[in-house]
């Protein structure tokens, strides 16, 4: 039996959907590329449908069956012929008996070895003209096309020309009529041309199987196109729904925490992470946001990026490597790619596992899709981020000015009223009352410089907080020692600016709450890396009542970290003080 028949559907120009488009650029387009095929070429033909023997695959049954068709009709053709061949075999001809052994040789042979048909080589094509060549000259021996095994002959043309196309038929017809008929005129017979019916069958049998041929490839294309676009919707419906799921769950929120974490869950979830990264990128240098067995330090520049990671922020398309351990000391297999909006770097992410081989070219668009979104939800929270903390600076500016402009002004006044009344009428009551509210002026002023106190590019944290701390310890008698690194090492101004915001929180509510008579402040920045500890000897408190709705100091320094990624942490016990923590960024086990 015939198998092995190489038919592969060709896409028509300019639709196949390249790998290095991006998701979401692409995705309509495919669905409506996808509408346009499922209505199939015409019938007249599509021009964009180039579909040949060697371009194309049959579904396994529809060869199953060719093969067995195949096998029937040669066998047929053999039964056929010895129907009427046994009465010229009886009579002792021997060239009769010569062309029934080679029909059931060479049929029992292509049973058990079948031709490879749509193969292009020349051996498997030589094979297919070789077999008609055989029984030509086999068929030749004895009457040539009145030969009662001439059917054998016509199907192996025919064969020949399903198997290749018009062109072989044709070849194959031509050489089986030119040596059946040498064969037959030099064998020793009385010579008789051919008749019309014999040479109308060899025609037909090349021209039939190759038109058949011709059907059942724009046939086969079709249904291959159809089965492969009604793969891409189900794909693209199943990416949609993912894509849906995560375009409701991470606008939700425009707090960069809050974005993060439910990005890290969605990734997992869909990727079935068990390594995941997830960086942001501003101002040369990488910050991490996300990661978990992946051990990067919080702040880092390109260069020292991991390799992986480092190509990864290079490459226009995401990174698919199928088996780590070629180019990493992990095992496993990775997909890595830059989070980029309106053509600017926004950061990277990389998700891992540990088996080889899990992520397909699915897992890889999908992939392109969330990086889309995750990236414009992440640069919507920074942005919002900035703009939160802008307009924070500008109303505390605002209400440092109102303040200024009428409450200093009315306690100014009554500071110099009751300085002249005193005067006029010595008081020791009125001379208290004047002490309290000349206190209350200076309170007032040192609150207003607080307001107005900011970090800059030129002013960094390490020099705004010892000016924070002096003022704290000129209107306060608790000790104060503070630690700070070199004016060299800092963060960016916003991230230090809400340190700052943090720092004073926590020192105004060791003044009024503490009862404190020691603290220290040590502020540290290493590799990137920025850490604010705040630690006192008070009272203490209990951190579950401290963090209730009414708790508006505490409440402020987690959204204050938040702002910007950091990290907030709080102890504190009844009696044994309070120690307040900020972290630029998470820790690489958190």
């Amino acid at each position: 039996m015939e198998s092995g028949l190489s038919l592969v559907a060709i896409m028509p120009m300019g639709r196949v959907v390249s790998g290095k488009q991006r998701f979401s650029d692409g995705l309509l387009r495919r669905i409506g590329d996808a509408g346009r095929y499922l209505g199939g070429p015409s019938a007249s033909g599509n021009p964009d449908l180039t579909l040949t023997p060697r371009d194309l695959h049959l579904s396994a049954g529809v060869s199953a069956s060719l093969s067995a068709i195949l096998g029937a009709l040669r066998w047929g053709a053999v039964m056929i012929g010895l129907v009427f061949a046994a009465q010229q075999a009886a009579t002792g001809d021997r060239r009769i008996v010569v062309t029934v052994t080679v029909a059931i040789f060479l049929t029992t042979w292509r049973t058990m070895s079948p031709l490879k048909l749509g193969d292009r080589s020349s051996t498997s094509i030589a094979w297919a003209l070789g077999d008609v060549a055989i029984l030509g000259a086999a068929i030749g021996l004895r009457e040539g096309f009145a030969n009662p095994l001439v059917g054998t002959l016509f199907v192996a043309v025919a064969i020949a020309a399903f198997g290749w196309g018009l062109p072989i038929g044709a070849t194959a017809a031509v050489v089986a009529g030119s040596i059946t008929t040498i064969v037959y005129y030099f064998g020793g017979d009385t010579f008789e041309p051919p008749s019309a019916l014999a040479i109308s069958t060899l025609a037909g049998s090349a021209i039939l199987p190759g038109v058949a041929l011709d059907r059942l490839l724009e046939y086969e294309g079709r249904r291959k196109l159809l089965v492969d676009e009604r793969d891409k919707l189900n794909r693209t419906n199943q990416l949609l729904a993912v894509l849906n799921d995560l375009a409701r769950a991470l606008p939700s929120s425009l707090d960069q925490a809050d974005v993060v974490k439910t990005a890290r869950h969605e990734l997992i979830e869909t990727f079935d992470a068990r390594r995941l990264a997830l960086l942001a990128y501003e101002d040369g240098s990488y910050s991490t946001l996300v990661q978990d067995e992946f051990n990067l330090p919080p702040e880092l520049p390109e260069r020292d990026l991991p390799t992986v990671l480092r190509r990864a922020a290079r490459s226009p398309e995401p990174l698919r490597i199928q088996n780590l351990s070629a180019v990493t000391n992990r095992e496993g297999s990775g997909l890595y790619i830059r989070l980029v909006v309106r053509n600017r770097d926004t950061g990277l992410l990389a998700i891992e596992h540990d088996e080889r081989n899990r992520y397909t070219e699915r897992d890889r668009e999908l992939l392109m899709g969330m990086a889309e979104m995750l990236a414009l939800t992440l640069a919507n929270a920074r942005s919002f981020n900035r703009l939160r903390s802008l307009a924070a600076a500008e109303e505390r500016s605002k209400i440092a000015r109102d303040l200024h402009d009428r409450l200093g002004q009315y306690l100014t006044y009554i500071a110099l009223e009751l300085e002249r009344i005193n005067k006029d009428v010595p008081s020791a009551e009125l001379k208290e009352l004047q002490e309290d509210v000349q206190g209350a002026v200076s309170e007032f002023r040192d609150t207003l410089l607080e307001l107005r106190t900011a970090v800059s590019a030129d002013r960094p944290l390490s020099v705004v907080l010892p000016e924070v701390v002096d003022r704290f310890t000129k209107r306060s008698e608790v000790d104060i020692t503070l630690v700070t690194p070199e004016k060299s090492q800092r963060l960016p101004s916003r991230v230090e600016n809400e340190f700052l915001r943090i720092a004073q929180e926590a020192l105004t509510n060791v003044e009024k709450h503490a009862a404190a008579t020691r603290v220290h402040i040590r502020w540290t920045v290493s590799d990137g890396r920025g850490v604010l500890m705040i630690q006192d000897d008070g009272r203490g408190f209990d951190p579950a009542m401290g963090i209730r709705g009414n708790a508006y100091g505490l409440v402020g320094m987690r959204e204050r970290a938040a702002a910007v990624g950091a990290l907030l942490s709080i102890s504190s016990e009844l009696g044994q003080g309070t120690a307040i923590t900020v972290q630029s960024s998470q820790h690489p086990n958190r």
